[in-house]
C-alpha cells in the first residue's frame, strides 16, 4: 500500500454511528442507505477485481442475485438454489426459545460470493460487509453460519443438477465435480479504503465533511480477517478559517487535468503549487496541524464533478427545509441522502482515482515534497 502520511492517522479522526447524524439522533432511514453505500462500493471493487483476476468467473451478490438474465451455466444453476434453500434452518430469535416451537427462519444472502474454476473445482469466495461493532458478530453469523447453510442445503443440489445437466449433453454447463466454499483473501487496495459522503449542514448550519472508512478491515494486526471487511464513518467539520476557496481552486485544476497520465499530472500540480504561492502558504499551514485527512477528503467531494451539484442542492433544500421546521428538515436530508447513495453507486468506480489525484496534488505541499510520503501502514 502506497499513502500519504496525513492518511497515517485518518482513522483516529472522530468518528460517528452509523445512521447518526453526530448530534445525538439517529434515522433507521440513514443508517440503511450508510449500510446499502458502504455495501455498493465494496462490491463494485471486489467485482473489479474478481473479474479482472479470473476472466472467466462471476460475482453473486443480494443486490444482483434475482436478476434472472444476468447468470448463466453452472453459475445460473448456483443461483437458482440459492434462492431456493439459502436460508435459515430456524430463525435466530427462535434459537433462545423451547426447541418445539422453532420453525425455518428466512433467506439468507452473502453480500458478495465470487465464483469461479480452479480446475474441476468450482470455488466460492465468501466477502461479508459490516461495520467494526458488528465484526465478531458477522464472523459468527456472516460468515460462519452462511458457510454452514451453503455446504448443507445448496451446494450438494446444485453439484448433482449441474452433473445431470452435462450428462443429458449440455457440455455448455461446464459442471465441476466439486464445489469449495473459501473466505476470500481479497482487501481493499489503499486508493479503496475511502468513500466520501456528499456533505450536508447539521443543525447548526456547520457543514460536515463525512466519509466511510474501510481501514479496520486490516485491523488489530495489520491483516485482518479473510472474507470480512469492515468499516467505520468518520466525521469532522474544518475549524473557522480553513480555506475552501483555495481548495476550490485546486478542484478546478484538477478537473482540467482529469485526463492525464499521473506521469503529467504530478508536475502539473508542482507547477500549480509555484504559480500559486499564497495557496501553498495557506495549505501548508493546515497540513502541518493535522487536518491533511479532512482536507483531503474536501478535496475529492469538490474535484468530483458527481458531487458538486448534489453537494449544492443538499445544502440548499436542508437550508429551506430547516426554516420550514425540524421534521421537514430531516425529510429533506435523508432524501439528499437517498440520491447521495444512487449517484455515487452510478459512479463509484472513479472513487479510487479521485483519491489518487486528490493526493497527489496535496502531496508536493507535505515536508521533504515529492520525493517524501509514502508509507505502507494502515
Amino acid at each position: 500500500m502506497a499513502d500519504v502520511p496525513f492518511l497515517d492517522h485518518y482513522c483516529a479522526l472522530p468518528t460517528r454511528p452509523v445512521g447518526s447524524d453526530g448530534e445525538g439522533n439517529r434515522s433507521g432511514v440513514r443508517q440503511d442507505l450508510e449500510a446499502l453505500t458502504a455495501e455498493l462500493y465494496v462490491a463494485e471493487r471486489f467485482t473489479e477485481y474478481f473479474r479482472q483476476r479470473y476472466p472467466d468467473s462471476d460475482v453473486i451478490s443480494q443486490l444482483n442475485l434475482l436478476d434472472a438474465n444476468r447468470f448463466r451455466g453452472a453459475t445460473e444453476i448456483l443461483a437458482k438454489w440459492i434462492i431456493a434453500e439459502y436460508r435459515n434452518e430456524f430463525g435466530r430469535d427462535a434459537l433462545k426459545q423451547n426447541i418445539k416451537t422453532q420453525t425455518p427462519g428466512g433467506q439468507l444472502r452473502s453480500d458478495m460470493l465470487g465464483v469461479r474454476s480452479e480446475g474441476t473445482t468450482m470455488v466460492l469466495e465468501l466477502v461479508e460487509v459490516t461495520t467494526v461493532g458488528e465484526a465478531k458478530k458477522a464472523e459468527i453469523e456472516d460468515l460462519q453460519h452462511k458457510t454452514d447453510v451453503l455446504t448443507r442445503f445448496v451446494i450438494d443440489p446444485a453439484l448433482k443438477e449441474m452433473l445431470a445437466l452435462q450428462r443429458a449433453g449440455r457440455v455448455s454447463i461446464g459442471a465441476p465435480t466439486r464445489i469449495e466454499i473459501r473466505r476470500s483473501t481479497w482487501r481493499p487496495a489503499w486508493n479503496e479504503l475511502y468513500y466520501p459522503l456528499v456533505p450536508l449542514p447539521g443543525t447548526s448550519g456547520n457543514v460536515k465533511y463525512e466519509w466511510i472508512c474501510y481501514k479496520p478491515t486490516f485491523r488489530p494486526d495489520g491483516i485482518g480477517k479473510d472474507g470480512l471487511v469492515l468499516y467505520e464513518i468518520h466525521s469532522t467539520r474544518l475549524p473557522q478559517g480553513v480555506p475552501l476557496e483555495v481548495l476550490r481552486r485546486v478542484a478546478r485544476r484538477l478537473r482540467e487535468l482529469e485526463n492525464q497520465h499521473q506521469l503529467v499530472l504530478l508536475p502539473a500540480m508542482q507547477q500549480y503549487w509555484d504559480d500559486n504561492a499564497a495557496d501553498s502558504r495557506e495549505l501548508k499551514k493546515w497540513l502541518a496541524i493535522g487536518l491533511g485527512a479532512a482536507l483531503l477528503v474536501t478535496l475529492v467531494v469538490l474535484a468530483w464533478p458527481t458531487a458538486l451539484p448534489l453537494a449544492a442542492g443538499a445544502a440548499e433544500g436542508s437550508g429551506a427545509a430547516a426554516a420550514a421546521g425540524a421534521a421537514e428538515a430531516a425529510a429533506a436530508a435523508e432524501a439528499a441522502q437517498l440520491a447521495n447513495a444512487v449517484r455515487y453507486a452510478e459512479s463509484a468506480t472513479k472513487v479510487p482515482g479521485y483519491f489518487e489525484r486528490a493526493q497527489a496534488a496535496l502531496r508536493p505541499l507535505l515536508s521533504g515534497g515529492l520525493g517524501r510520503g509514502l508509507v505502507g501502514s494502515h
